[in-house]
């Protein structure tokens, strides 16, 4: 089973819902909730490639195990939440990306789109991109993995003429799909923290943490996550991780009680 960053922090995030440490079977019976854990020795094998990394540790064997997050695999967990890209100072100055990508390379043109899209940088015009915090490091990340052409050309933009940083990200970011899965999150029935004290298995609480968190997941999935100065009027961002933290809350209680039943 491949794992990017977010899918690591996701699971590691378990180790957050309340509860410093959790013993063997309770974990085993979290992670069922998750249909590639439902069934075999999956589970143990993420044990096993968590302690590895050094991202949790165990103390004891067999059932009397238990497992904690270490501060390396918070740290990863940490990476995933929004407050931190929110809370990133910005210095004022948009940085920019033009390249240029003859036609007859059009597969390589839409290749590198691809690539800057899953990045969320700001589509501003069909070879301008931009983007509020220092590009060099993701760039050199690029080039070096994806084996991008010589063709890019940055600059950093300290003064705006006949425009606004408003406008800007306006033009750049599709806020208004974006508005729409966040205000779906925050009406959607299925994340109400209400229905956690209707279960009644550790399985089942699982199963509707995953559907929580796919949901949340998708609120964020086209938000580029901007520092607070730019946000644009009516973001709903900080909304939804206001119901999501909510959740979670409830979820730390219900859990200890199925623990202790």
């Amino acid at each position: 089973m491949q794992m990017n960053r977010f899918d690591w922090a996701e699971i590691l995030d378990l180790f957050c819902w309340g509860i410093g440490k959790l013993s063997r079977p309770t974990l085993h019976n979290l992670l069922a909730g998750r249909p590639e854990f439902a069934h075999g020795g999956k589970a143990s094998r993420l044990l096993q490639r968590l302690e590895k990394k050094e991202l949790v540790e165990r103390k004891g064997r067999g059932k009397d195990a238990k497992f904690a997050i270490t501060s390396k695999g918070d740290d990863l967990r940490r990476l995933a939440d929004p407050a931190a890209a929110w809370g990133k100072a910005w210095d004022g100055s948009w940085r920019l990306l033009m390249f240029d990508v003859p036609e007859t390379r059009r597969k390589d043109r839409k290749r590198l789109w691809g690539i800057l899209r899953d990045r969320k940088f700001g589509f501003l015009q069909r070879s301008v991109w931009i983007w509020p915090h220092d590009l060099k490091p993701v760039l050199k990340q690029l080039i070096e993995a994806e084996g991008i052409p010589e063709c890019f050309c940055g600059f950093a933009a300290q003064e705006l003429f006949l425009c606004s940083n408003a406008e800007i990200v306006a033009a750049a970011w599709d806020f208004e799909s974006i508005g729409r899965a966040q205000r779906a999150y925050e009406q959607n029935p299925a994340v109400s923290p209400a229905n956690l004290d209707k279960i009644t298995s550790l399985s089942t609480l699982a199963e509707a943490v995953w559907i929580e968190h796919k949901a949340y997941k998708k609120a964020f999935f086209l938000d580029p996550l901007l520092p607070y100065a730019l946000w644009p009027e009516g973001y709903h961002g900080q909304a939804v991780c206001h119901r999501h933290e909510q959740f979670r809350r409830c979820l730390a209680r219900r859990l200890a009680q199925l623990i202790d039943e």
